[in-house]
């Protein structure tokens, strides 16, 4: 089951009176989501300029092969990690002593699919003799995607923990450090040097968090009782957590393909660049859900005021990702050339419009993970990915790129529509019952 009944009568219910809420700090939800932002900003504005710099220093074929490499590996890493993000951002604030269990079990659970997927792709993807000139390149490739499932697996991780600084130093010393080899190594020309430095670096600095994690980061949780749930309803959130990461993936799969099909080359390379700049305000509204779901976890949680300052920053969030892709998104498409500006900008618009819709979704799924409610999200989630997918089919060879953003604006309108009353109830639910762990699931 995805909920928690009777009301009250969960394990996270009697916590509070049996072990002390384990503190990782101090700082506020709203402190901590602007660290979160702040670090998916700096660090995507430094991956710009990585590749900037390797397009001036390298041949463009190894430039290409290495950023295939690292995207495929990237993904490959992605699905590796099973969605176990969301499920250590619910749980770990509850998890007392058994937090070391559920990091180490994670690690080596996403280890091992990594590194089955990997080698899976060395053995049997498609492309894989373009994207591998060398038999190095080969033996490195499941590593490296072992390595990136751990990387990325440590950002919700800490961000469970209250740890969100880390997670911004984490992020922006990667970024800055891999810039750093690429002129030294420029005299290689070749993608392995890319590639190869971005895999000690990321390795280095995983190894060297997960071993603080280990040794000093979890000893704040030892000795306190644990308050989650019967297992049964971890693995229900988890199932449908993974089932929703695997809808949603969908549309950033399909859509370039939508565009490249009926539009040709040059419409994708516009539509890329303006679907860039949507993916970074999704990636802001996930820093906000993300952080709200931590605090509001917690047994003894402040959930009304929580659910109300979260939804009042998604909605500042969200207006100045609007304002910004209304009023920079044409900007930034006439600095990189007029047809970028001509072809582009109604989709740009459109997303803007669709951030500004996004705001009751987003909020309804903050609400619905702290509450283990997932069932309608799941069915939310599935049908936008229809709409948005059908719809760019039927409209884009009549609007152009502008088809795509019509069809996301339905989706969202509709996905906003059908979560607008339940959204209303829960926060109701919330406000009545005033707080904490003993409030309904």
């Amino acid at each position: 089951m995805l909920t928690d009944e009777p009301p009250g009568r969960s394990a996270l219910a009697v916590a509070p009176t049996t072990a002390p809420l384990v503190r990782f700090g101090r700082s506020g939800m709203e402190s901590r989501a602007v660290t979160l932002m702040t670090s998916s900003i700096v660090t995507g504005i430094l991956g710009v300029a990585y590749w900037v710099v390797a397009g001036r220093l390298y041949p463009t074929a190894e430039v290409g092969r290495a950023s295939a490499t690292i995207s495929t590996a990237t993904m490959l890493s992605s699905l590796a990690c099973l969605s176990l993000g969301g499920s250590y951002q619910r749980f770990l604030p509850v998890a007392g002593d058994r937090t070391r269990r559920l990091v180490v079990g994670g690690f080596l659970l996403a280890g091992v699919v990594a590194a089955i997927l990997g080698l899976g792709f060395v053995s049997f993807g498609v492309g894989r003799d373009e994207l591998f000139q060398h038999g190095m390149e080969r033996l490195l490739f499941p590593v490296l995607v072992v390595v990136l499932a751990g990387y990325a697996l440590l950002d919700p991780i800490l961000t469970g923990l209250r740890r969100v600084r880390v997670v911004a130093v984490k992020n922006i010393s990667l970024s800055v450090l891999k810039i750093i080899p690429l002129p030294l190594l420029a005299f290689a020309a070749s993608d392995l040097a890319m590639t190869g430095t971005w895999l000690l670096l990321a390795a280095g600095i995983t190894i060297g968090i997960v071993g603080w994690l280990l040794r000093d980061g979890l000893t704040a949780s030892d000795g306190v009782a644990p308050a989650l749930p019967p297992a049964r309803q971890i693995w229900a959130f988890q199932g449908a957590s993974l089932a929703m990461s695997l809808v949603v993936t969908l549309t950033p799969l399909c859509l370039p393909l939508v565009v490249l099909s009926q539009l040709g080359p040059e419409s994708s390379a516009y539509y890329n660049l303006a679907a860039a700049l949507g993916t970074a305000a999704g990636m802001l509204r996930a820093n906000v859900i993300a952080s709200y779901v931590v605090d509001a976890s917690a047994p003894d949680a402040a959930r009304a005021a929580l659910t109300r300052r979260m939804i009042r920053l998604m909605a500042a969030v969200a207006g100045i990702c609007a304002a910004g892709l209304a009023l920079g998104g044409p900007v930034l498409l006439w600095l990189v050339g007029g047809e970028y500006l001509a072809a582009a900008t109604p989709l740009v618009l459109l997303l803007a419009g669709e951030t500004l819709l996004a705001v009751v979704t987003a909020a309804y799924a903050g609400v619905v993970q702290v509450r283990r409610r997932l069932r309608l999200l799941v069915a939310v989630q599935t049908s936008m990915v229809m709409v948005t997918i059908g719809g760019a089919m039927l409209l884009v060879p009549t609007y152009g790129l502008a088809g795509v953003g019509l069809a996301m604006v339905a989706a969202q309108a509709t996905a906003a529509a059908v979560v607008a009353v339940p959204l209303v109830r829960e926060v109701r639910l919330l406000t009545a019952t005033g707080t904490g762990a003993g409030g309904p699931r």
